[in-house]
């Protein structure tokens, strides 16, 4: 039997991996159905109530940008000037950005949820393949099998390579169709039992690639999984490791660093790069690190980018990949 068919068959017959697709629909369909259930179409009176909120921040915003404009005058007084940004540049307000369907508040509005949607839908996706990698090898390490299938074909890192294969491919098929079905449906629901918004050139571009992100968040948290398991030769391996970065790292490490006041603490946590990586860039808060011009500082921020939370990403697989195949070469497994 051709080796990929023989592990596309072995995975799909998991029971857990069954049961953890069908949990995920689960919780998609009772997902769907909260939101039919708390949306509808914009009546008109709603309609009226959103075009005086968007009219109201407009002029709003517009004497806010002319008061901000006069602080940068010299015979401003201190006091006022120290209201607004001291970078001109930053008084400047598109407020044809402003849209009315930004204030309808009981009314799923496709255009302004969606991208909010996409991020909660890679989450899903990213701990949906964690979990089937971790799985996968590593209930046949610890069960015995994986020795009984190097028997029939005695070629570890053939052997290896065709897991990480199947398993990497059948995560991002499943992955493109459910999201398929996950956007489809929300524009579905914007058509007909909400408002779909305005479609502004570019979005659907922009949508493209936030989906594609997700999915491959989705693969590297699987092939992330897939080999620290085969390096602790247990699934568990896999959650422990999960679950402590999770707790010492992302909550007691950033609990330790605000304590003591440490600055820039955002590049020292993974959640960051996701977080970049998802909405293409991620602007944290650095400290004071210019002079003002009044005698303080002004405010620095950082920045993280896409580009950057990929290098990261790929560092980590190198290294966890790399060693779980080193290891499965020369470590007994039996």
């Amino acid at each position: 039997m051709n080796l990929i068919k023989a592990e596309l068959s072995r995975l799909a017959s998991r029971r857990f991996v069954q049961i953890l697709t069908a949990l995920l629909f689960v919780v998609f369909a009772i997902t769907t159905a909260v939101t039919v259930a708390s949306t509808h179409q914009p009546t008109a009176y709603e309609w009226q109530q959103a075009q005086e909120g968007a009219r109201q921040q407009r002029e709003y915003l517009t004497t806010w940008q002319s008061q901000c404009l006069a602080a940068q005058k010299p015979e401003t007084p201190n006091e006022i000037r120290e209201q607004f940004p001291q970078d001109p540049n930053r008084c400047y307000v598109d407020v044809d950005k402003i849209k009315v369907e930004d204030f309808l508040y009981d009314a799923l509005v496709f255009r302004r949820v969606i991208f909010v949607l996409i991020g909660f839908l890679a989450a899903y996706l990213a701990l949906f393949g964690f979990l089937i990698g971790a799985t996968f090898i590593g209930a046949e390490m610890s069960s015995g099998g994986l020795t009984n299938l190097l028997l029939w074909r005695p070629q570890r890192l053939r052997v290896l390579g065709a897991k990480l294969a199947v398993l990497l491919g059948a995560v991002g098929v499943f992955s493109v169709l459910f999201t398929l079905l996950y956007v489809g449906t929300f524009w579905t629901l914007g058509q007909t039992n909400g408002f779909p918004g305005v479609i502004e050139d570019g979005f659907w571009g922009r949508l493209s690639l936030m989906c594609l992100r997700g999915i491959a968040l989705a693969l590297i948290a699987t092939a992330i999984s897939f080999s620290i398991a085969v390096i602790g030769r247990h699934t568990a391996a896999s959650l422990g490791v999960l679950t402590a970065y999770a707790v010492v790292w992302e909550g007691g490490a950033r609990i330790v660093m605000e304590v003591l006041n440490t600055r820039s603490q955002d590049p020292w946590f993974l959640s960051s790069y996701v977080i970049a990586w998802m909405a293409e860039k991620y602007t944290y808060y650095r400290g004071f690190c210019a002079d003002d011009g009044f005698g303080g500082g002004s405010s620095c921020d950082g920045v993280i980018t896409w580009p950057t939370s990929l290098a990261v990403f790929g560092v980590i697989l190198a290294v966890l990949a790399g060693g779980a195949f080193l290891h499965f070469r020369r470590r007994d497994i039996a």
